[in-house]
Parts: C-alpha cells; structure tokens; sequence
C-alpha cells in the first residue's frame, strides 16, 4: 500500500522551490553600438542590472501526421524557436534604449534600406540564469546560485517597443520591451543538458 503524501514529503521533494524574481539575464553589444555606461553601474552589468523581467524560453517540437487506413500516426517534426522578449527599465539618459535601436540600425537602416554590417556581426549570445539561494556555483555577480543557465545561440533584436507617457502616469518608471530573434537556444545544470557544464 502506497504512503500518503503528506506536507512534510511534499516540502522535501520541492525543497526550497524556484523563484521567479531570482533570475539574471546578459549579453554583449555588437561592434558599432556603443555599449551603455549606466552611472553606478558596473562595465558589463547594464543588461542585468535594467532587465526587470524575462523568460526561459519555450522548447517546442512540430508533429508530422502520418495518415495510414484510417488512422493518424504522429512523429516527432522539426524543432522551432519563438522570439525571445525581455522588458527593461529606462535610465534616464536613454543609452540603454538607444543601444538597442542602434543594433537594429545595423541590421537595417532607417532611409537606405541596407545592412551597414555583415549579419553575423550583428549576432550576440544571451544568457538567461535561474537564481537559486540554496545550492550550485555561485554567480560570481551576486553571491546567489546558479542552478540553470539558457544560451540564446546568435541573437539580434527585432523590435524595440514603444514607450507610453501620459500626464496622469505617476509613482512609476518607464519600461521598454526588446523583442529577440536566435538560432537555437541550448541549456545547462541540473541533470539533462544540452551543451556544456557549468563552471
């Protein structure tokens, strides 16, 4: 006869769960963008500190059916990737914002209609972290754990949202959204990877 699941098995098979607000997402800028310098903020930290919010992203596999007397036979498809959007706090000398409409400016211009680089010099990698209090490598920018760690492979941005303002907006900071096309995405901790071990 089975054991009943009590409180106490069910706290020790979550242990101390995932929370959603521990998360660090970063990634570098491509030549001919000039990289935000966010006062009190750290050479390379722009990203992570002004990121308010993300996602792991999706995994998802097509089905192909296979019609045969009547019936359908489903197999495994091709692997798709969705766009990728984070949302990010606006610094008040908008470098931030203004990065990423230069990126987009490089893969296409505004008046020529023409890519001022060569594609892949508009690609950068982006890693999405899953923070943890409890157990892993520490990150070396926080002191919290790293327990899961998503590589958006060859990343560019596609769109740049718009900002609202408003007279009667108050006790608020704008926000943008950055909406991310990539290759493929591969990942890493816990006991089924994708690519290589964290350090």
């Amino acid at each position: 006869m089975a054991t009943p699941l009590g409180i106490l098995t069910f706290q020790k098979a979550i242990r101390g769960g995932v929370r959603p607000n521990l998360f660090a997402v970063n990634h570098a800028f491509p030549g001919g963008v000039t990289t935000p310098s966010i006062s009190g903020v750290e050479n390379g930290g722009e990203v992570t500190y002004m990121c308010k919010s993300a996602a792991l992203p999706a995994t998802n596999v097509g089905t192909v059916e296979l019609p045969f007397r009547g019936r359908v036979i489903k197999v495994p498809g091709d692997r798709t990737y969705e766009t990728w959007t984070a949302t990010f706090y606006m610094d008040d000398a908008f470098e931030l914002r203004a990065a990423y409409e230069k990126w987009i400016s490089l893969t296409n211009g505004v008046d020529a209609n023409i890519a001022s680089a060569d594609i892949v010099d508009t690609w950068e990698d982006i890693t999405i972290s899953q923070l943890d209090k409890f157990g892993g490598p520490a990150a070396a920018d926080s002191g919290l754990t790293t327990i899961r760690e998503y590589k958006l492979v060859q990343a560019f941005p596609v769109s740049v949202s718009q900002v609202s303002v408003a007279y009667d907006n108050n006790d608020s900071f704008e926000e943008f959204d950055v909406e991310f096309a990539y290759q493929y995405h591969e990942s890493t901790g816990g006991s089924n990877e994708t690519s290589r071990s964290l350090d």
